[in-house]
Formats: C-alpha cells, sequence, structure tokens
C-alpha cells in the first residue's frame, strides 16, 4: 500500500470514534469534531490539510511513529523548520472547553517562544495546575527558568483572558515568587519575568512602579502574530496610551465644567483635584490621585473601578449643594 493510502486509511479509522484531539508538539491545537481532513498527493511525502473556523493547517507528513488505540502520532514537515514536528490525534474520554484548550495551547507555545527568546536559559519546571493551597491559579502559566545556578521564575497570561484576570496577574507573579523561593530545592531565585497580551500591559506596568527594585520585576508583552517577546520598562508606563491635545481644549474643558463641581471640590480642597479629558470631553475628579467621579454631558458619576452612580439629590450627601 502507498503510504498516501495508508496514511488515509489511519486517519479514517482513528477518527470514525471517540472524542479525539488534534495536538502540534504536545501543545493542544483544536478538537478534532467539526473538523474536515483531506490527504493531497500520492509521493513519499502526502500533504494533510485539516481545516475548521478554528483552524487551518497544512502539513507534509513524513512517517506514521505511533498508531495505538489511544494515539495516532506523524512526524511531519513545516515549510522553514529543520527538525520535523510531531501532529498527533488523542483520544480522550471527554470533550474539553474552548477555554481549556486555548490555555492548554498557550502553555505549550510558551515553552518554544522562551526556548527562542531566552536560548541561554534551561526550561525547568512546568507548572500548570491550580495550586489552592499556596493560592496559585490556573489560568495563568507557570515556569522556572534556569541559567548556570540561577533561576528566574515566570508567569504568563494566555491571550483571551479577561481583564480582570490580566490585572490580577502581578498578585499571582508574586506568589508564584514566592511560591519558588519556598522551595529551596530550586536554589537562588534570582527574579520574575511577567509576560501579558499585546496592548493589556498598561495597568501591570504603572503597578510595577510601586514595587521595591530589589524584586527584580520585569514585564513582557507577547505579539501572537510575530510570536515574540518585546520587554516593556515600567517608567515609560505612562507612554503606553498617549493622546496628544492642545492645552487650550483641555483648559476650555475645564473653565466649562468647574462651576458645577465647585460644591465636590469644597468637601476636600487640600485632596480633590481635576483632570480634564479633552478626547471624551469628560472631567474627572481624583482624592489624592484616586479617581473616584466624573462629570459627562453635565452629569456627575461617582463610584471606585466599575461601580457608577450618578449624583441626583437622593443620592447627594447632606449639606452638598452639588
Amino acid at each position: 500500500m502507498e503510504f498516501a493510502a495508508e496514511l488515509q486509511a489511519s486517519l479514517r479509522e482513528f477518527t470514525a470514534s471517540g472524542i479525539v484531539e488534534v495536538r502540534e508538539n504536545g501543545g493542544c491545537v483544536a478538537p478534532f469534531s467539526g473538523m474536515s481532513w483531506e490527504v493531497r498527493g500520492d509521493c513519499e511525502k502526502p500533504l494533510l490539510h485539516l481545516w475548521s473556523e478554528q483552524l487551518n493547517l497544512t502539513r507534509r507528513v513524513l512517517a506514521i511513529t505511533d498508531h495505538s488505540e489511544q494515539r495516532l502520532a506523524l512526524a511531519v514537515e513545516r515549510f522553514g523548520r529543520a527538525k520535523p514536528d510531531r501532529l498527533e490525534f488523542i483520544r480522550r474520554e471527554f470533550e474539553r472547553g474552548a477555554r481549556e484548550l486555548s490555555r492548554e495551547d498557550f502553555r505549550g507555545r510558551l515553552t518554544h517562544l522562551l526556548a527562542e527568546q531566552f536560548p541561554d536559559e534551561t526550561l525547568e519546571s512546568l507548572a500548570t495546575s491550580r495550586d489552592l493551597e499556596h493560592s496559585l491559579s490556573g489560568n495563568y502559566a507557570r515556569r522556572l527558568l534556569r541559567r548556570g545556578s540561577a533561576h528566574v521564575a515566570v508567569l504568563a497570561v494566555p491571550g483571551g483572558e479577561s481583564s480582570d484576570a490580566i490585572d490580577k496577574s502581578l498578585t499571582f507573579a508574586l506568589l508564584w515568587l514566592r511560591r519558588a523561593r519556598e522551595w529551596g530545592c530550586w536554589g537562588m531565585i534570582t527574579g520574575l519575568r511577567l509576560i501579558l497580551p499585546k496592548n493589556a500591559c498598561g495597568t501591570v506596568a504603572h503597578r510595577l512602579a510601586a514595587l521595591d527594585p530589589q524584586l527584580a520585576v520585569q514585564l513582557y508583552k507577547h505579539d501572537p502574530g510575530l510570536n515574540i517577546l518585546e520587554k516593556i520598562d515600567p517608567r515609560r508606563a505612562g507612554n503606553l496610551d498617549t493622546w496628544l491635545v492642545p492645552h487650550r481644549e483641555s483648559e476650555a474643558l475645564l473653565n466649562l465644567e468647574q462651576p458645577a463641581l465647585n460644591a465636590i471640590l469644597a468637601l476636600a480642597p487640600q485632596a480633590v483635584t481635576l483632570h480634564p479629558a479633552a478626547q471624551s470631553r469628560e472631567v474627572w475628579l481624583r482624592f489624592r490621585g484616586l479617581p473616584f467621579a466624573r462629570r459627562d454631558d453635565g452629569c456627575v458619576f461617582f463610584g471606585i473601578n466599575e461601580a457608577r452612580e450618578e449624583l441626583t439629590p437622593a443620592s447627594r450627601p447632606e449639606g452638598s449643594s452639588a
């Protein structure tokens, strides 16, 4: 039997029943359910094409390296790579959700990304599961990298995670750093690298400025398109989101809205400050730097973070005429 026909028969037999996942180089690519496939060419290296709404993958197959009840493994050739990759079809007892598959795929890709980005360091530990005893979430990928006798703790946030998970990542990264140092068996832990999705570094970068520099925390953003890590300088965090507005526009907005805010300013004149945002036509009120209210389209809304309530006669404190 020609290899192309053997490959086609093996795929048809293995995927005919049960729940199957597709993995490449150990990382989960996608569930096989809802996926189409075809084998093209009759040569010694036929092309295997897999496609679905989430996936479009074409590989040249070199050999079938394992065909058992639970696994069909292929050695495949990928353009631009000198060594063969491994494409696997794995049978599972239950089908996992898209979020869990996405996280597992990210962990697999992160291993290769760290190896390419830090070629002088060796991956020492793969920590992926939750550790409730030490408050370590399974939403993040945790790693330890070794260079000589020193180690660096790494925590990475997969793309597609919520803004809440990204905002909390620094807390979990510091917990991971402490846990790594408590183990002791890893030797000296010299620092921490926090990897965030592209365009999601602003809040964490600002918070890094409040940490002790001796913690040696480094911030990186992951560009999935180029699959590279770019180091972020927290000292330049204010430049991550910049909007250039002529001073006269900000001044005009402040002069327009301040009379309606004077009553609030009078409650704590030394602590409350006004900050015009000309691009959105809002004026923010901050109490010792913390935003607690904003004037927008003739109304005042107050609250911290996502809590927002309009200032009305019913919600106005007694003694205030705002």
